[in-house]
């Protein structure tokens, strides 16, 4: 190759690798081109974008968080700066809330000392007043569920003796007790009151008939027979040795009369 070629070449490459795009980073000094931080950036345009958005954070008001070691008063500083009131009585709660007797004045003063904004408070009393709404229906819907299976059981065992018992049972309270309003005003463990639980109605029934209706406040002149009642006197009528089953007996036409009266209580 003549030495006008190689010089041609050369020049050629001169060239090619003056026309060449230099990188960002390239064109910065050595001592920068190396930090890491600077290879997110592209181009000087997206660094010139990153540097105008943090001249403006650094004018925008910011909130130092203490450290490790902050007393309560420094947090509640911090607090006050997010938007919490100064005393647990300035929050204005929301709304209709479920609240019982002090309940609502006690949620203010957790909800101060853990630093709750406006906002955040009435968004945890809603939660809270709802679920206590909706425990309370459920509470009392299971423990009217609990009362009419009470009912029903007594109702299954008196037949037509239920009305007649709950009034014995209350005679008994009131000749016993002086009233019933231990009945009514006493709650059982399970949520129910004293006189909607069957046992306790069929002790004080069963009280009643022992000492008899001399002795008791208001007590039914003429008991009406339980099922289980009837059903023992049935059984005593319908004995193979019984006019029941000799039509020639001249009682025969009673006990029979008298059976199926008794099977009305069943």
């Amino acid at each position: 190759m003549s030495e006008e070629a190689i010089q041609d070449t050369g020049s050629q490459e001169v060239a090619a690798a003056a026309a060449a795009p230099v990188s960002f980073l390239d064109s910065l000094p050595e001592d920068l081109r190396s930090n890491p931080s600077l290879r997110n950036f592209p181009d000087a345009a997206t660094l010139a974008k990153s540097y105008v958005h943090a001249q403006r954070m650094i004018g925008a008001d910011k909130i130092p968080l203490p450290g490790k070691h902050a007393t309560p008063d420094e947090w509640r500083a911090v607090y006050r700066k997010l938007g919490a009131p100064d005393d647990a009585k300035n929050y204005e709660l929301q709304g209709d809330l479920a609240f019982e007797d002090g309940a609502l004045e006690t949620f203010k003063q957790r909800a101060f000392e853990a630093g709750l904004t406006n906002a955040q408070a009435n968004e945890l009393a809603r939660f809270y007043s709802d679920q206590a709404t909706s425990s309370k229906d459920n509470y009392a819907l299971e423990m009217e569920r609990v009362r009419e299976e009470g009912i029903q059981q007594l109702q299954r065992e008196y037949g037509k003796a239920f009305d007649q018992k709950l009034a014995l049972a209350q005679s008994a309270a009131r000749t016993f007790l002086g009233g019933t309003e231990l009945f009514d005003n006493i709650e059982l463990s399970d949520g129910r009151m004293l006189g909607d639980h069957p046992e306790i109605i069929k002790m004080f029934a069963s009280l009643g008939e022992q000492i008899g209706e001399d002795k008791l406040v208001g007590e039914p002149t003429e008991m009406v027979m339980t099922p289980q009642e009837a059903q023992r006197k049935i059984s005593e009528l319908t004995s193979t040795s019984t006019p029941y089953w000799d039509k020639m007996h001249s009682e025969h036409d009673n006990y029979i009369a008298e059976v199926l009266r008794l099977r009305e209580y069943l």
